[in-house]
């Protein structure tokens, strides 16, 4: 009985103790490597997973085969400021334009109203127009945005592969960047494979990309919890279970043969002198959906296309699931009457073997459970728990009856 009180005192002080510490993060670094750990054993579940059903991502395009139908080619400010009208009664969850919308300088007409119509959106990205250095040690020109770019906080420091950013070319007019999240928009082609850098690298920082930005602005997702892992099992972990896998170098592979909802940008434009979307249209728009908008010539590899395919890749990914508290709870409880059968039931010689066996056997279940259902619990707590009892045991555990 007296041991039963002590391990009691002992194991409600250590779980006390280590709940405290992961709250605060203490061992939130042991938890990650486990996570990382089956992750890594289960990337074909999220590399191959199905388009949604849903479609949660439209591209409206602005075809070069109806380029005399715009004001100008690329669309001037007009042509923006029409589209984004048009679409305004949508309410995407986010606007994504990976093309800069610059027109020169001085600002030329429209530009003002084109800036208004971005107002109501509630959640923008705009593309700046980049270029890579040829080495990561020359310094990037960032034309004085250094802090309107964004930039990573948690990411692994295997990022010498990650391409570097050289120069930004040309940055959307100012007043645009008045009213909406400004970011790297870069695509390149390696043999037939699009890929999109989720991030660059810029001395020693790591800046998220137009793609990096909208993943993180329609899954909530602040850059300061934006979990990002270079090299061997290189992927982006997201809030809500989200993971974005990459390859080492922190790039998307864009499946380019996936379909996406398209509607032409001309449709919307005319739309307030005639009810020129069909239903098709506005199903496609309606219920909060992620809108790219760009130029596009009905083939692969556009700026605008791709983004929209990646994105409607990354949505489409199935989303790991923490246990509830109160189910980590009850695994506790259920390895504190572990410890306690150690304590009380196994002879103290054989304690930190039996011990050693529960918490391999507690692995063991948390890797299926995510192989069948992508579940997975902490697992620093109730080792440390099983750890202290087999510990405790093999102190002052029960003799062999033959002792």
């Amino acid at each position: 009985m007296i041991r039963a009180v002590i391990l009691l005192v002992i194991l409600t002080s250590l779980g006390w103790w280590l709940d405290r510490e992961q709250q605060a993060g203490r061992f939130q670094r042991v938890d990650e490597l486990f996570l990382d750990f089956l992750v890594a054993n289960t990337r074909d579940r999220f590399e191959k997973a199905a388009p949604s059903a849903d479609k949660p991502v439209v591209l409206v395009k602005m075809r070069a085969a109806d380029k005399a139908e715009y004001a100008g080619w690329p669309p001037r400010p007009l042509d923006w400021q029409m589209v984004l009208k048009g679409l305004q009664p949508s309410d995407p969850a986010v606007l994504v334009i990976p093309e800069t919308l610059m027109w020169g300088s001085p600002s030329p007409e429209f530009v003002r109203e084109a800036a208004e119509a971005l107002i109501p959106f509630p959640s923008t990205v705009l593309g700046v127009e980049a270029q890579l250095a040829s080495s990561a040690d020359s310094p990037a020109f960032l034309g004085g945005l250094d802090d309107q770019l964004p930039r990573f906080e948690k990411f692994s420091r295997e990022f010498e592969a990650v391409p570097a950013l050289g120069a930004l070319i040309t940055a959307p007019d100012d007043l645009l960047r008045r009213q909406a999240e400004i970011g790297i928009s870069f695509a390149r082609k390696d043999d037939d494979r699009t890929l999109l850098p989720y991030a660059l690298q810029e001395g020693g920082r790591l800046r998220p990309t137009v793609l990096a930005q909208a993943i993180s602005r329609v899954s909530s997702t602040p850059y300061a919890t934006h979990r990002l892992l270079l090299g061997p099992g290189a992927g982006a972990h997201l809030a809500n279970g989200g993971f974005v896998p990459l390859s080492p170098a922190g790039e998307f592979i864009v499946g380019t043969q996936q379909t996406i909802p398209e509607v032409d940008a001309l449709n919307l434009m005319t739309v307030e002198m005639a009810d020129a979307l069909s239903a098709a249209d506005k199903q496609h728009l309606s219920g909060g959906k992620i809108i790219v908008i760009g130029t596009d010539d009905d083939a692969s590899g556009g700026l605008a296309r791709v983004h929209a395919q990646a994105l409607a890749q990354v949505l489409a990914m199935p989303r790991i699931h923490l246990l509830p508290s109160y189910v980590q709870w009850f695994i506790w409880a259920v390895t504190g009457l572990a410890g306690f059968w150690l304590v009380l039931r196994v002879p103290k010689k054989k304690a930190l073997l039996r011990g050693a066996a529960f918490i391999f056997a507690g692995l063991v279940i948390c890797f299926l459970a995510f192989q069948s259902a992508l579940i997975w619990c902490p697992p620093t707590l109730p080792a440390a728990l099983l750890a202290a009892s087999a510990l405790f045991a093999r102190v002052a555990g029960r003799k062999m009856t033959n002792e």
